[in-house]
């Protein structure tokens, strides 16, 4: 029943737009005769379709592979006989849910389970230069024995590219982030979990709704207050130099711009004033918090020039102070000035993909990455992506479904496909 399940799931993703799943099963002597074909080398890359991904391995010589599997007879059994058979698709799927799997060596039959099997086409797309052969092997055999295992973060193809090119990644976890990057991003996704969000509020809620929009509406608004009495400092000019990188720390985030000379500041910052007015006294104006934040939330910003009295709003400035944390050395101060100037104007702006901090990255070292993006990105992903979520959650769904008296088959299968997802990413 469950190989026939996988199997059929194998037939629909073959159809898919995506078209990740280009393959055909072949017989024994098929496989023994492909392998024939082909003189492989020690520490070659294979990879084959499987299940519903694309397994890889390290090609040891002697008709040996290396290659992280899930099996789910790592925790039911410690017989060796048993578990050094063949990797089943059940065992493999079996073993994916349980987050169980080892790296282990098998025949070249073993490995491909009937599958073609391709040689070295990464090397095609990584940017990287592969190791040389013996390196390779020598790498994917010190890894040998039971692995920490996750779907995203450590699965077969961070083990290849690992002992390959020296750097663990996976390109099918950065293809599949990139479509839910798409999907996250796109604005519709916005209007839509609000619309959601609030007919589900009204609906199990019913005459506590307006009290419930009323909260929701204070917290979004508390402490976003004018700061007009903003207490001005004095700045010595005489410090800054054309090109350098001022850092301050404004509202909730630290805020980055670029120093032009002659007192002038170029300055990517969000700004709500635009959607309002085209009068250009009232635009140019220093931007307050109340003003900066709603523009966050609008998504206008804009490169700008300011004083650095207007730029700094109070707080005290760091120069350059990027140097010593950025790998990349700066460009030459006349350089980095002169990208600053070109992008003046209006710009696509986000919180997380695009903001300050990636302009001035682009404009001093060519690179345009944000370190508070990833400490951001990466405390969710360790508060959201782990275990005690996953379980949390399907604690949560279910205690909401009984209070509120909604146990139907649609909210407990979105609360567990809620809950997987988190267990899988964790």
């Amino acid at each position: 029943m469950f190989d026939s399940l996988t199997f059929r799931l194998e037939k629909l993703f073959v159809f898919s737009i995506l078209n990740l799943f280009n393959f055909t099963w072949s017989d024994d002597d098929k496989c023994k005769k492909h392998r024939q074909a082909y003189a492989f080398q020690r520490g070659d890359l294979f990879e084959v379709h499987r299940t519903l991904f694309i397994h890889s391995g390290i090609y040891l010589g002697d008709n040996k592979v290396a290659h992280l599997i899930p099996d789910i007879l790592l925790i039911l059994t410690s017989d060796k006989n048993q578990i050094s058979k063949v990797v089943t698709n059940k065992r493999l799927v079996l073993g994916v849910l349980s987050k169980t799997a080892s790296i282990r060596v098998d025949t070249v039959e073993d490995f491909a389970f009937g599958s073609r099997i391709l040689v070295n086409s990464m090397d095609l797309t990584c940017q990287k230069q592969p190791l040389s052969n013996d390196d390779v092997a020598k790498r994917a055999e010190e890894l040998i024995g039971v692995i920490p295992y996750s779907l995203l973060w450590n699965n077969c193809e961070h083990f290849v590219t690992y002992c390959r090119y020296g750097s663990a990644a996976s390109m099918q976890t950065d293809q599949f982030f990139e479509c839910l990057k798409f999907v996250v991003r796109d604005q519709r996704s916005v209007l839509l979990t609000v619309g959601l969000g609030l007919t589900s509020i009204a609906f199990f809620v019913g005459t506590m709704f307006p009290l419930q929009f009323l909260n929701l509406l204070f917290i979004a608004t508390q402490g976003v207050e004018e700061e007009e009495d903003k207490s001005k400092r004095k700045y010595d000019l005489s410090i800054y130099k054309r090109g350098d990188l001022l850092e301050v720390p404004r509202t909730l985030f630290t805020h980055f711009g670029i120093y032009l000379g002659d007192n002038r500041v170029a300055h990517l910052i969000p700004d709500i004033m635009p959607v309002f007015t085209k009068n250009r006294d009232v635009v140019k104006e220093m931007v307050t918090n109340n003003r900066l934040v709603l523009g966050v939330l609008a998504k206008v910003a804009s490169v700008r020039v300011d004083s650095v009295e207007d730029f700094a709003y109070g707080a005290e400035i760091l120069v350059n102070h990027m140097d010593k944390g950025c790998s990349r050395p700066p460009y030459h101060g006349e350089e980095v000035a002169r990208r600053a100037e070109k992008l003046l104007g209006s710009i696509t702006y986000s919180l997380l993909w695009y903001n300050c901090e990636h302009y001035v990255m682009y404009c001093r070292y060519g690179t345009s990455i944000s370190f508070q993006t990833y400490q951001f990105c990466k405390t969710v992903r360790k508060i959201v992506c782990c275990k005690k979520s996953a379980f949390l959650t399907v604690l949560l769904g279910v205690c909401a479904m009984l209070h509120l008296g909604a146990v139907t088959a649609l909210t407990m299968l979105s609360t567990l496909l809620i809950s997987f997802t988190i267990w899988m990413a964790s």
